[in-house]
C-alpha cells in the first residue's frame, strides 16, 4: 500500500514538472523570468554626491598642458586622404621638442608606469571620481606605480610626440576640451 502512494505522489511531481517544461516551452524562456526585483527588493541606483565637483571636473578647460607643443594628430575619427581608411583616436598626439619634461594634469595616484604594446613607455593617473590621464610614447619614465603626484610634477620626458588620453568613468574623452590655452 505504501509503495503505490509513493509512486503516485512521484508520478504527480512528474506530471507536474512535464506540464511547467511544456508551459516554459510554449512561452519561451522569458516565462521563467520576471521583471520584479529579487526578494521584493529594488536596486539601489547610484547617485552622484551634492558635493564640490572633482578637482579635474572643476578644472575643465583650464587644466594645464602636459608638455609644451602643438596638437598634430586630433581626438576621435579621422580619414586617410590617400587610402580612405578610418582610424579612431583615443587622445590626442602633441608634437614636442625630444626630451621635453611631461607633468601631471592633476594630481593624482599612478595606477601604471611602464611599456605598453604599441604605445611604448606608458604612465597611467588615476585622480579619483572616475578620471585617469594616459601619457604615452615616453622616452623616459620618472614615476613608478602606487607614487602620489602633484599637479604640474613631472612625470617622465618625451620623444617628439607624446600621446595624451584622458578618460572619464573608462571612456575617453577629448582632451582639448579639458586642457587649457599654452
Amino acid at each position: 500500500m505504501e509503495c503505490q502512494a509513493t509512486s503516485s505522489v512521484n508520478g504527480a511531481r512528474l506530471a507536474l514538472l512535464a506540464a511547467a517544461g511544456l508551459a516554459a516551452a510554449v512561452a519561451g524562456c522569458s516565462a521563467l523570468y520576471t521583471d520584479a526585483p529579487r526578494y521584493g527588493r529594488a536596486r539601489p541606483r547610484p547617485t552622484r554626491p551634492a558635493g564640490p565637483k572633482h578637482a579635474i571636473e572643476a578644472g575643465r578647460g583650464n587644466l594645464p598642458w602636459p608638455v609644451k607643443g602643438s596638437v598634430a594628430v586630433g581626438f576621435g575619427l579621422r580619414q586617410d586622404p590617400k587610402y580612405g581608411t578610418k582610424t579612431r583616436s583615443s587622445g590626442v598626439d602633441i608634437a614636442c621638442k625630444a626630451a621635453s619634461p611631461v607633468s601631471a594634469v592633476s594630481a593624482g595616484r599612478v595606477s601604471f608606469a611602464d611599456q605598453f604594446m604599441g604605445l611604448g613607455r606608458m604612465v597611467i593617473i588615476e585622480h579619483g571620481g572616475g578620471f585617469h590621464s594616459v601619457y604615452a610614447r615616453l622616452a623616459e619614465l620618472k614615476t613608478t606605480v602606487g607614487a602620489q603626484v602633484r599637479e604640474r610634477q613631472q612625470i617622465g620626458v618625451s620623444r617628439d610626440t607624446l600621446h595624451f588620453e584622458l578618460r572619464v568613468g573608462g571612456k575617453p574623452v577629448d582632451p582639448l576640451d579639458w586642457l587649457g590655452r599654452q
